[in-house]
């Protein structure tokens, strides 16, 4: 069943959104995924190449809202699509960049370094386990109901299980990934860092109940208590939407990796700058793969969350781990909440 044409043109209209804001969010010193000296954020060129990349998300958006509404295609293709043309101006963007760059030779005199914050090991942020309490009481909740009301699914119980374990592990995990430090201002920017961190593992444990929340009212249809009705299904799925609201506020005012979060007229602390590490990174910035860095999880230099460093072993263990579980779940062996079941 396809559809409403409204919610094909609102999905085109947010996966627009998010691809245009990245580069608005990202660390001006990483502009698409490119590492520059802090003395080149103001070079013309970044500025030519953010609105040929403007230009091109909004033009191709027009494109797929007119094959929506004229029904060129399906609207799964046109998503599709579009992601897919995305990505592509995103990396040609990163390819400008980094040919302006060695071109114009910007690290041309420059001392780069790399500093580290061992404070943030000995004293590491530490998880409000408080938050994650209404997670788990709903989770409860929702595997006492389908006992007492002998009900044979409960997939939705083990999702909530899930998601208690998994956000639970990550609040941990993410505090002790490698820091983002500048090496020109190592004290403000390891202050706005730590905030930083903070607010990003609070959320994440908030989030952990808001889905729970929402997987509680999709058990209780799922086995009958309630009737599938729009008014329920809207109720059910706003946890989830207040969630998003509070990330996408949170992503407007820190800004990617906390830059946000202190006046950028600062000077410098120091006369260095960071180590350019690009060679490390793949796929505009998306892919990190260092085998001489024991951090297991970094920072994306594109948007606000992590990524498995690919040159520790064990991130393929968990790469494999997850495609063993997707291979599961395609053949059936671990179900999914559906509706119906």
């Amino acid at each position: 069943m396809s559809a409403p044409v409204w919610l094909q043109l609102a999905l085109v209209g947010f996966i627009a959104a998010v691809f245009c804001s990245a580069p608005a969010l990202a660390r001006p010193t990483l502009p698409f995924g490119v590492r520059i000296p802090a003395g080149r954020v103001g070079e013309p060129v970044i500025a030519l190449v953010r609105r040929r990349y403007d230009r091109g998300v909004v033009t191709t958006a027009l494109i797929a809202c007119a094959a929506v509404l004229f029904g060129w295609t399906t609207h799964d293709v046109v998503l599709v699509a579009l992601v897919v043309v995305y990505s592509l101006l995103g990396s040609l963007a990163h390819r400008s960049i980094v040919a302006a760059r060695r071109d114009g030779d910007w690290y041309a005199g420059t001392r780069q370094a790399v500093v580290a914050d061992t404070s943030l090991r000995s004293d590491p942020v530490r998880p409000q386990w408080i938050l994650l309490v209404p997670a788990m009481v709903l989770a409860a909740v929702t595997a006492i109901v389908g006992l007492f009301g002998e009900f044979e699914s409960f997939s939705t119980v083990f999702a909530q299980v899930l998601v208690v374990l998994m956000l639970g592990l990550l609040a941990v995990a993410i505090p002790r990934a490698r820091p983002e430090i500048d090496a020109a201002r190592p004290a403000s920017s390891a202050r706005r860092y730590r905030e930083y961190l903070h607010g990003v593992v609070s959320l994440l444990l908030i989030s952990a109940g808001c889905v729970n929340a929402t997987l509680l009212i999709v058990s209780l249809q799922l086995w009958g208590v309630f009737e599938t009705t729009v008014p329920i299904t809207i109720v059910g799925y706003l946890p989830l939407v207040t969630a998003f609201l509070a990330w996408t506020v949170f992503a407007v005012r820190n800004g990617d990796a906390g830059h946000r979060l202190s006046p950028s007229s600062e000077g410098p602390e120091t006369r260095y700058e960071q180590r350019d590490d690009d060679r490390y990174w793949y796929a505009a910035g998306m892919v990190y793969l260092n085998r001489n860095d024991p951090a297991l999880l970094v920072h994306r230099r594109v948007g606000t969350y992590w990524t498995l460093n690919l040159g520790h072993p064990i991130a393929w263990v968990v790469v494999a781990a997850v495609a063993v579980a997707g291979v599961l779940t395609g053949l059936g062996v671990v179900t999914l909440p559906a509706k119906g079941a």
